[in-house]
């Protein structure tokens, strides 16, 4: 499964630095107004720990979609 998870702003260093330790393959794709970060191969587990990460530093989750990746 591909996940995008969109945020209201841009994401501290720390956090970002993180983000990139914990989850492999993720795409950080920063913006002045919302950041979006992209997950390869994620499965549920890894999203809900995303998504709690995001939610205890304070960001404000705009989205999340996902695409189911055939075999």
């Amino acid at each position: 499964m591909t996940c995008r998870v969109t945020v209201a702003g841009p994401l501290p260093g720390s956090l970002a630095r993180v983000i990139r330790a914990r989850f492999a393959g993720v795409a950080i794709r920063p913006g002045t107004q919302r950041t979006a970060l992209e997950l390869d191969a994620a499965d549920q587990p890894a999203l809900r720990a995303l998504l709690t990460l995001l939610w205890d530093v304070g960001h404000d989750v705009l989205s999340v979609t996902t695409e189911e990746t055939l075999p």
